[in-house]
């Protein structure tokens, strides 16, 4: 990333979104993301090895509190995230990614705060462009993400026709417009009904060179990309 893409050993670590904090819970009726107060999520990553980095959300720490602590080496803070216009309106992890029962949320103490296993990066570097515009990263994650009917979505479209969605933006960004390399484009798509995208097992998770987050593959009924 050209704005936070730090390299931890030999590879590039993909910052994720961490959603469950930055959308309010739906109650599937008829808000619209752009009725909703922005929000900001922290998170720090752990790495474990090139191959399992965890990823912690905190709910209890505060943009200050984040930006004065301190992590050891092997740890590293995620630029803060917000939820934007045509975010998703509810989400939810129904487990962390090792958990073999849903509900099962892995907590731990670090640095005077809770945080919670949300997901785990398991490749990073992922081939997407010649020119090197879109970084990609494989996550294992179980991830819930509610689009309520006609709310908006922006849709990053790869050659192939696969669709991924933007789920989040750097909340220090310097740009709302990103650089999209050839034969991909951006397209603002209104749901038509309600969308529920079950981001479960392993995912790709794209950023392009603002820091937006794009991530699936995902179908979208009666929505064919040409």
């Amino acid at each position: 990333m050209q704005l936070m893409h730090l390299r931890v050993p030999g590879v590039y670590c993909l910052w994720l979104l961490a959603l469950a904090v930055l959308v309010a819970c739906s109650d599937g009726g008829d808000s619209h993301p752009g009725q909703q107060p922005q929000r900001i999520g922290y998170e720090v990553l752990e790495v474990q090895s090139p191959s399992s980095i965890r990823a912690w959300i905190s709910t209890d720490i505060g943009r200050e509190e984040f930006d004065a602590l301190e992590v050891p080496r092997g740890w590293f803070k995620n630029q803060p995230r917000e939820s934007a216009e045509c975010s998703p309106d509810a989400g939810r992890f129904i487990k962390s990614p090792d958990a073999e029962v849903d509900g099962d949320i892995l907590e731990e103490a670090f640095f005077g705060f809770s945080w919670f296993h949300s997901a785990t990066v398991t490749r990073t570097g992922v081939p997407l462009d010649d020119g090197g515009l879109l970084s990609g990263s494989m996550v294992r994650k179980y991830h819930e993400l509610t689009f309520n009917k006609g709310s908006c979505l922006v849709l990053l479209i790869s050659p192939r026709g696969e669709v991924y969605f933007r789920i989040g933006r750097d909340a220090n960004r310097v740009s709302d417009e990103p650089a999209i390399p050839n034969l991909w484009r951006l397209e603002e798509y209104v749901a038509e009904q309600k969308l529920v995208f079950e981001l479960f097992d392993e995912n790709l998770v794209i950023r392009t060179d603002n820091q937006d987050s794009f991530q699936g593959p995902v179908a979208i009924p009666g929505f064919a990309p040409l």
